[in-house]
């Protein structure tokens, strides 16, 4: 079989499912707890929190995990939104986002945020200038995927 949904889900590598089912084997506890088994999950988490900052040259305490795509979304967005609106309250992002996007800045405009989406062209494309017209002294975030998850469009080809 030929599978074509990779970006829906993609099939766990060996390696990965390897370390997967040791950690949830051994390391089973509730990382919050305070009894043995979580606080060995605790050092655990810990642990890959630091091997993922140091891959990316970031701080550990810049490493989140999160359950998925959506909610990370959520997480970017409305906390910029919530965290910047004092200093604006205007959001940019395109017409063609994953729906976690395109959902997420909606409920915001519900909450009195004003929202930019950019056209793009018949490849997916946003034109520079929109983005650049479209900024304004109030605008706090824009959101913009790098590469578009159906199309395949890469942002930087713009």
């Amino acid at each position: 079989m030929i599978y074509f949904d990779n970006s829906a889900t993609t099939k766990i590598s060996p390696e990965a499912l390897a370390t997967y089912n040791k950690v949830s084997t051994d390391f089973f506890g509730n990382p919050s707890s305070l009894h043995a088994l979580g606080t060995r999950a605790n050092e655990v988490l810990q642990s890959s929190r630091a091997q993922i900052a140091q891959l990316i040259g970031a701080k550990p305490n810049e490493i989140y995990f999160t359950s998925g795509g959506t909610e990370s979304d959520n997480w970017v967005i409305k906390g910029t939104a919530m965290a910047k609106r004092e200093f604006g309250r205007h959001l940019i992002t395109t017409s063609i986002e994953h729906p976690a996007v395109i959902n997420t800045m909606k409920q915001l405009e519900k909450l009195g945020f004003d929202v930019t989406y950019l056209p793009v062209d018949h490849r997916g494309f946003i034109n520079i200038d929109d983005l650049k017209a479209a900024i304004r002294k109030d605008t706090i975030l824009v959101s913009i995927m790098a590469v578009n998850n159906e199309i395949g469009q890469y942002a930087a080809d713009c």
